[in-house]
């Protein structure tokens, strides 16, 4: 390979792969107005409004239990149910089935409301009562208008992840 080749790299090869014509010369113009075209927004933009409709979830974890029921202190729990997202940062109702072993028997069901807010990076918060003191709180993040998931962030409480799923959208 010739010094001058090996200073010019690609370019030299592709000059020599077409008879010695510089490529360069023909492409670049027909390549520059690639060059105006806009770059997609990447970055996701999102609020309150993309959480707008009726949601199934689900859920399985550990809940804290008391020694008499489990030595180890934790049992597995499974829980489902619905949510109602107003599009406006309220969870307009919803309703929850859970199964784990306690003191009371294995199953329970609940109904709550709720406030939430979603930032511009799809991240947010959600705020759900269940009407009798009890607040439970979780972070959020929307991966679609239809896909969400959510952390439990309560302290002392074992971290929970709930898969969201949208059913219905709301008129």
């Amino acid at each position: 390979m010739s010094q001058e080749m090996r200073r010019s790299g690609v370019l030299a090869v592709t000059s020599q792969l077409y008879g010695g014509r510089m490529l360069n010369r023909k492409i670049l113009p027909l390549l520059a107005p690639l060059l105006l075209v806009p770059v997609p927004d990447l970055y996701a933009h999102c609020s309150n409004a993309s959480l707008n409709g009726t949601y199934a979830y689900w859920s399985q974890g550990f809940a804290e239990v008391t020694p008499d029921i489990s030595p180890a202190g934790f049992v597995p729990f499974g829980q489902t149910g619905l949510e109602v997202f107003d599009g406006r940062g309220h969870v307009t109702s919803g309703t929850l089935t859970g199964s784990t072993t306690n003191a009371n028997g294995g199953s329970f069901r609940a109904t709550f409301t709720g406030a939430y807010t979603v930032k511009d990076d799809c991240s947010g918060t959600l705020t759900l009562d269940f009407g009798n003191g009890d607040l439970f709180h979780f972070d959020l993040v929307v991966q679609s208008p239809s896909t969400s998931i959510g952390i439990n962030t309560d302290p002392g409480v074992f971290p929970s992840v709930y898969s969201i799923h949208k059913i219905a959208t709301e008129n």
